[in-house]
């Protein structure tokens, strides 16, 4: 597990960490929460041992509340894509050709399954999904995990690494993983 930032310091009691694998083409990106005064909005109540598949529909804005992310860029172009998972297990996958340039045309069918579990007391989601259709993915890719916070302090923004002077997923100095093909 790799740990989370918050972009500033709002005096929340919350701990973020993320991890992502690839089993053959299955993407699993999975996040670890660490809230024990349950602070945050639009989360409680977690619900372990619950089991959500199906297909993508797009449903947007999941970024205004508490919402679990991923960026894949191909390491040699500036193109990318964006997923975003919410606790009720709700998603949707962008297409980007360049920063913040996004492909609207750009519908890609991705099943995603989430789980949810509870490790040591913290509520833990991983969600898997195939990223097989995504025809612009490219090895090795880099990675950036990211989260989005609403709570008792307001909205925070979490990666395992801030660049800039404002909080910014999408930017490539912010892509510090890698993602290796099989």
């Amino acid at each position: 597990m790799v740990l989370l930032y918050a972009f500033e310091n709002k005096k929340e009691n919350i701990r973020v960490s993320a991890d992502y694998q690839l089993q053959g083409n299955q993407l699993i990106a999975s996040y670890l929460i660490d809230d024990k005064d349950q602070e945050l909005e639009d989360f409680y109540p977690f619900e372990s041992g619950k089991t959500i598949s199906g297909s993508l529909f797009p449903l947007e804005n999941l970024w205004t509340t508490t919402c679990f992310e991923i960026f894949l860029k191909n390491e040699k172009t500036t193109d990318y894509y964006e997923f975003n998972f919410n606790s009720k297990g709700e998603w949707n996958v962008f297409y980007f050709s360049d920063y913040r340039k996004r492909v609207e045309s750009s519908k890609h069918s991705v099943e995603v399954k989430m789980q949810t579990q509870t490790v040591v007391g913290r509520p833990l989601l991983v969600y898997s999904f195939d990223i097989s259709n995504l025809a612009n993915l490219k090895f090795p890719s880099q990675v950036n995990l990211s989260t989005v916070t609403k709570g008792k302090a307001g909205i925070s923004y979490w990666s395992q690494k801030h660049s800039g002077q404002k909080a910014d997923f999408h930017d490539p100095k912010n892509f510090t993983l890698t993602l290796n093909s099989k």
